[in-house]
């Protein structure tokens, strides 16, 4: 690591010279899927008022929990007419998306360092590829194919409402 002497800021090295992602990977693109939406919090806005007879400067006290989370309202992203759906259990031929679950002590990420598979869902081309009459599948894989269906409205009830009807 370089030295510095104390006016001096240290120099680190640049971000893509680290390796740390592949190339192809383009950060910005990823983080903001615009197609996704990403829920935000607008803070209303708060005022303090100070007294001219004060000879002191007085800061407000900071919100307590119960003021903080009450005042909190959703900003909904410009797209949030994006429909809720689940996954419902269907046949292979008409899933939208695959759940593989790899045969123990397979791991399912290269270079994972012999750490058990995970699962993976896969859709779009990713199932195309899984569904290639071609494509071979290791023996003990699990596939768990599933359709995408709308969310129903109705909520579930908790047992604290229940109990205190």
């Amino acid at each position: 690591m370089p030295s510095c002497t104390q006016s001096e800021r240290p120099t680190l090295p640049a971000l893509r010279t680290l390796n740390l992602l592949p190339d192809s990977y383009d950060c910005l693109t990823y983080a903001r899927n615009p197609n996704v939406p990403h829920r935000s919090w607008a803070y209303p806005r708060r005022v303090s008022t100070t007294s001219s007879s004060s000879t002191s400067t007085s800061r407000t006290p900071s919100p307590s929990p119960s003021d903080a989370s009450s005042s909190l309202s959703p900003v909904s992203p410009a797209k949030s007419a994006a429909p809720k759906l689940t996954l419902v259990p269907s046949s292979f031929d008409d899933a939208d998306a695959v759940v593989v679950i790899p045969p123990p002590g397979v791991p399912s990420i290269p270079g994972a360092n012999g750490r058990p598979g995970q699962s993976l869902l896969l859709m779009g081309a990713a199932l195309a590829h899984l569904r290639h009459p071609q494509r071979q599948i290791a023996k003990g894989t699990r596939l768990h194919p599933y359709r995408f269906a709308p969310r129903a409205t109705s909520r579930r009830t908790s047992s604290s409402s229940l109990a205190s009807a």
